[in-house]
């Protein structure tokens, strides 16, 4: 294939890319929708078989069944933890309160142990700095979170595209493929056949470990009797999901709330526990489950969910893995194909 069309294949691949990277922001739920029918797929072609062939009451009954169960866990877990919500929202003024005690405390002690002012002035100024920011981030979090669950609009169209995607979606992929020139065939079946399995991997994957990670914190904190544990344990297996930083952000807010509401004691046996969960789940739960690593150093994986943060927001760093793993396999699809064709 000559240079000029190598060329153009190149520029359509920066085009898209760029599109994509723009429409971002309002495709999360569509992708969203995505994610939940290709979830459900497996489930539905096990029906259908059964049903022979007919894969729209699968569709109908797969889905039935999934409102249902989706219903109650939310009729168990949302209450309570929406009351928690509710209680740390109305007593943040005083847990703030009581924090800057604590800080206060701290400098004053660490003052009285011959530290220099101008560093203790240091110290005071980062740490009021994080707190605002925390504060404001805690605000925005809960916001977001309860604007995300009552989003009832959103909800009906991530349904109702999850529906048509079930549906329509291996004809969708089927045209595509059809359509496509004969030397682009190869590639696109090994795209495919390598996005389902990393796909697929780590959706399962991630969803077991915040699971386990969830509930096994929130027994933790209720035993230890930290405040809020309902809430702080679905803090930890949601943030799971962000690699590297979800554990951390999770561990360091819930030993602080148990600090502010519980002392110094309960402090440090919580911040124990958390780190007695993160590492029983990152050497024995997380291998186990994921049976190889993605191949990234951390400091990678750190610069691509920083850099997912700046440009989505939070929902980016909560995707930014996933992403840049099907980015990695389209682009060494693309470079294998154009070596080919030179």
């Amino acid at each position: 294939m000559s240079n000029a069309k190598l060329l153009v294949i190149s520029v359509v691949f920066l085009i898209l890319g760029w599109i994509l990277i723009q429409a971002a922001p309002a495709l999360v739920p569509v992708v969203i929708a995505i994610v939940a029918a290709y979830l459900l797929n497996p489930l539905v072609d096990s029906l259908e078989k059964r049903l022979k062939g007919r894969r729209k009451l699968a569709i109908g009954l797969v889905l039935i069944s999934f409102l249902l169960v989706l219903a109650l866990v939310i009729n168990l877990i949302l209450p309570p933890v929406i009351r928690q919500a509710s209680e740390f929202v109305s007593e943040y003024e005083t847990i703030s309160a009581n924090l800057g005690n604590a800080i206060s405390g701290a400098l004053e002690f660490l003052e009285n142990s011959g530290i220099p002012e101008s560093v203790l002035a240091e110290v005071q100024n980062v740490l009021a700095s994080l707190l605002s920011w925390l504060g404001s981030q805690i605000a925005a979090g809960i916001s977001r979170a309860l604007g995300f669950i009552f989003g009832i609009v959103d909800m009906v169209l991530i349904i109702i595209m999850a529906v048509y995607f079930l549906s329509s979606g291996k004809t969708m992929v089927r045209n595509i493929y059809d359509s496509s020139p004969e030397w682009l065939k190869p590639s696109l079946r090994n795209l495919k056949s390598e996005t389902h399995a990393v796909i697929w991997s780590y959706a399962k994957t991630q969803l077991i470990i915040a699971a386990v990670v969830g509930l096994v914190s929130t027994i933790a904190f209720m035993m230890i009797g930290v405040r809020f544990s309902g809430l702080l344990g679905l803090l930890s297996g949601v943030l799971n999901f962000i690699p590297l930083f979800g554990s951390i952000i999770a561990g360091a807010f819930a030993t602080i709330v148990a600090l502010v509401t519980g002392g110094l004691t309960q402090a440090i046996v919580t911040l124990a526990a958390v780190l007695v969960i993160q590492q029983v789940e990152g050497n024995f739960i997380t291998p186990k489950l994921q049976g190889k690593s993605t191949g990234l150093h951390p400091v990678f994986i750190m610069i691509i969910i920083l850099v997912a943060n700046h440009m989505w927001g939070v929902m980016g760093m909560f995707i930014a893995v996933p992403l840049f793993g099907l980015a990695r396999l389209l682009f060494k699809e693309t470079a294998a194909l154009i070596g080919k064709m030179k």
